[in-house]
């Protein structure tokens, strides 16, 4: 399991990239669905290139069903991971609740794949929740945001649990993680034009904007953070999920904020602060006690 843990830490430090390339593609002026539909579309697009390429990765009519739900999962992940930045909410709150995201793994974990709640999974979870909080200093934020913000943060928390269980169960189908992630991207968009015209009775018009008519350079940054987000995170993480359960996995994604602090650092100027080293110390320390030793399994 020692290769397949590793994986899931190069997808962690990847996904990190995700709140801070939102609020980069909010900050153009992109509105809420076009964050949420154009980066996953080349995600797409790029996968079934591969996949025609090679016929071995096409998905297998017995599993349509799965992808089928893993995309209408990957849909509303879409739009509630960004909801609350679009609506205002503090990127550190917004990644706070998000990171709710071990809790719930473990809970449904239990619940739908039988996984044990172990009390080391029990105290890797309240140390890694300890850790995003010190993190982010959720406490430090004068302005919070929103009701409705802040109900979009948690409802990804539940779904972004949900991606990793559904995940999971691709691995226990031996299904091959280059066609999971070509299925979850392909089925995923496909929910996203689907859902358009329940979404615009819940949205504002102007998170509902679909506009192809950028700058290049726009198209540049979509195509970018499509790369980070999906075509180099995803194969990662299904491929690491196949021999990893779902709530250890779940808790290993706690490093994605780590990185996205890093990164905002370098990208944007933030400092890296005593929280952020003692925050993230306390995530590591998380990753360690449920990460199994040399010889265990």
């Amino acid at each position: 399991m020692k290769k397949e843990i590793f994986l899931i830490i190069i997808a962690a430090i990847f996904y990190g990239t995700i709140t801070v390339g939102g609020q980069f593609l909010a900050n153009l002026g992109l509105s809420l669905y076009e964050i949420a539909l154009f980066p996953i579309s080349v995600i797409a697009i790029l996968m079934s290139l591969i996949v025609i390429y090679k016929r071995k990765f096409l998905i297998k009519k017995v599993m349509l069903r799965f992808f089928i739900i893993y995309g209408l999962i990957g849909a509303i992940l879409q739009v509630t991971q960004f909801g609350g930045i679009i609506l205002g909410v503090p990127v550190a709150v917004v990644a706070f609740l998000l990171y709710t995201q071990p809790i719930w793994t473990t809970i449904v974990g239990k619940i739908t794949l039988q996984e044990k709640i172990t009390p080391k999974k029990v105290l890797a979870v309240i140390i890694g929740f300890m850790g995003i909080f010190v993190l982010l200093k959720p406490w430090d934020i004068e302005n919070i945001g929103n009701l409705g913000g802040i109900s979009f943060a948690l409802v990804a928390g539940f779904f972004l649990s949900l991606w990793v269980i559904w995940g999971r169960k691709s691995g226990i189908n031996k299904q091959h993680y280059i066609t999971t992630t070509f299925g979850y991207a392909f089925f995923s968009t496909m929910w996203l034009w689907l859902l358009l015209p329940v979404s615009s009775l819940f949205l504002q018009n102007s998170m509902m904007r679909i506009s192809f008519d950028f700058p290049a350079y726009y198209w540049f940054y979509v195509i970018f953070f499509a790369f980070l987000w999906g075509i180099i995170s995803h194969p990662f993480f299904y491929a690491g999920v196949k021999k990893v359960p779902a709530s250890i996995a779940g808790i290993i994604l706690l490093l994605e904020p780590v990185s996205a602090s890093i990164l905002a650092a370098l990208l944007f100027g933030q400092p890296i602060t005593a929280n952020i080293i003692f925050g993230g110390i306390l995530i590591l320390l998380s990753n360690y006690l449920i990460i199994p030793k040399r010889g265990k399994k």
